[in-house]
């Protein structure tokens, strides 16, 4: 999992990490006298509104407790009362629920830059260079924001995002506990070096439960603390923990679609299928849009049935049209369908099923890049599409000929200044190595990619495998082995993986 990002969740294709704020509404009366007032260490917004200012500060507690569906409702409202109230226009865009939607409130964001703060013109300036992809600017201004605000968590925070984003995980750590300083309640740093900690390296287990039991504490009403804790507990292989983390979640709105999915994703993991499967559906019905089939389907896969997981993506994503919802909206749950079921028919080295999926998911991609209107999104999606039609050719055994369509990877993503835009094509020339028995070649490639990537650190252990350093690949194996996140890839080699590791142990 990851942050919250100044790109929407769909558009990133991240997962979405969720930071809290609710206070105890039962402590609240006698609180008030004690607790410090942080609000001068916000950035500045203007508006003559009272009631777009009521309805902007409660977007902003759903959008820091991760609500960005209840904080979307709000920025809504606010907008209706002052429709030159700019903050409230900002983070409309970044709650945005669709590539189509995040680019039709951009634009009318952007177009408010007479009417804009300083600091509104700053983030304007961030969304313009994130949207490009220039990453130079993106830093310089977001340094500047810092300086011009040197008491606001919140521009510290979103220097922080800046590092994350760019794989500077230790100076985002750094940024998120100043931001901590300025503000001890700010919970959104909490939830990130939390997050920090227990999914990126380098990764420290202690750190992450100190900072998801502070969050806990300073939020104890906040569903997002208690999936948080859950996913700590997951990680320690706390499953029956989890669940109880994820259900009080769910109690505590029972709405919430995530805290209903984590729970699938915990009982997938335990091999509690059906009630996995009850699960999903739940969140699919008190989700906004009703779109995601992946986490449903893993569950056919961990059964060792991979065709039931193929039919049940495919009738779920043509199911998709008969919705009463916007089209984007509908694509978005095509591609994670389409994405999900290629991961599958690669494994399996069906290579003509995964060409048909393959092409069915490109005239998708083209439409979400349509919709998005973002020049570093549709360099990123071409890519995506190249790195497909390479792996087509890996599964018909046609190396040679993979090793050139490789390169349209790398081409498609010249123009993009990130950190991590190679790495699909680093991950093609390495699987495509070692199926050529390049095993030097290929160990060269995945060393470049994602180290914290489950499928990078499998493909990575199967090459020292076949190199014969067999003590590396069994330390992976068994690091693979401990995983107790719910994903395709981990479906799809958690049996492999785990019989290495067994007969690895007896021998």
């Amino acid at each position: 999992m990851l942050y919250i990002k100044k790109l929407p969740v769909f558009v990133l294709m991240f997962a979405m990490l969720f930071a809290t704020s609710c206070k105890d509404a039962e402590k609240k009366n006698e609180e008030v006298e004690t607790k410090t007032d942080y609000s001068a260490n916000e950035l500045p917004v203007n508006t003559d509104s009272e009631e777009a200012m009521e309805a902007f500060n409660e977007g902003m507690e759903y959008f820091d407790n991760g609500n960005n569906r209840k904080a979307r409702a709000k920025f809504d409202e606010a907008l209706q009362h002052d429709p030159d109230f700019v903050s409230a226009q900002m983070y409309r865009t970044y709650t945005a629920n669709s590539a189509k939607d995040w680019s039709t409130n951009r634009e009318k964001f952007m177009a408010m830059r007479d009417k804009a703060n300083e600091s509104e013109k700053m983030m304007m300036d961030i969304t313009e260079a994130g949207v490009k992809s220039d990453v130079d600017r993106e830093l310089e201004v977001s340094k500047k924001m810092v300086e011009k605000y040197p008491k606001s968590a919140r521009a510290m925070d979103n220097l922080a995002i800046f590092y994350d984003n760019n794989d500077q995980e230790e100076k985002a750590r750094e940024h998120w506990k100043k931001a901590l300083e300025l503000n001890p309640e700010f919970v959104p740093a909490m939830a990130s070096l939390g997050s920090s900690y227990l999914f990126d390296s380098p990764r420290d287990k202690q750190q992450a439960k100190k900072y998801f039991d502070m969050l806990v504490k300073t939020a104890p009403n906040s569903p997002r603390s208690h999936i948080l804790m859950g996913d700590y507990h997951r990680d320690q292989d706390q499953l029956d923990q989890a669940l109880a983390s994820y259900e009080k979640a769910a109690s505590l709105d029972p709405e919430d679609e995530i805290a209903l999915a984590k729970s699938g994703h915990a009982n997938s993991i335990l091999g509690n299928y059906q009630e996995a499967r009850k699960n999903f559906k739940d969140a699919r019905e008190v989700s906004e849009f009703g779109t995601n089939l992946s986490a449903e389907a893993n569950t056919f896969v961990y059964e060792g049935n991979s065709k039931q997981a193929l039919k049940f993506l495919e009738e779920g994503a043509n199911s998709l049209d008969s919705l009463d919802i916007p089209e984007s909206n509908r694509n978005i749950g095509k591609y994670q369908a389409a994405y999900t079921a290629a991961h599958i028919a690669m494994h399996d080295g069906d290579a003509k099923r995964l060409a048909q999926i393959v092409e069915r998911m490109k005239p998708i991609s083209q439409q979400l890049v349509s919709d998005a209107n973002s020049p570093a999104v549709t360099a990123n999606q071409k890519a995506l599409m190249n790195y497909w039609d390479t792996m087509v050719l890996v599964s018909n055994k046609k190396y040679k000929e993979a090793m050139d369509k490789a390169e349209t990877i790398k081409q498609a993503v010249d123009s993009i200044n990130s950190p991590d835009k190679l790495e699909p094509y680093h991950r093609a020339l390495a699987v495509i190595n070692y199926h050529m028995g390049n095993t030097d070649k290929a160990l060269e490639h995945i060393k470049q990619t994602n180290e914290d990537y489950i499928h990078d650190e499998y493909w990575m252990a199967k090459i020292y495998e076949k190199a014969g350093e067999k003590e590396k690949a069994m330390e992976l194996y068994e690091e693979i082995a401990e995983e107790r996140f719910n994903s395709i890839e981990f479906a799809l080699i958690r049996d492999e993986v785990n019989k290495k590791v067994s007969e690895s142990s007896q021998s």
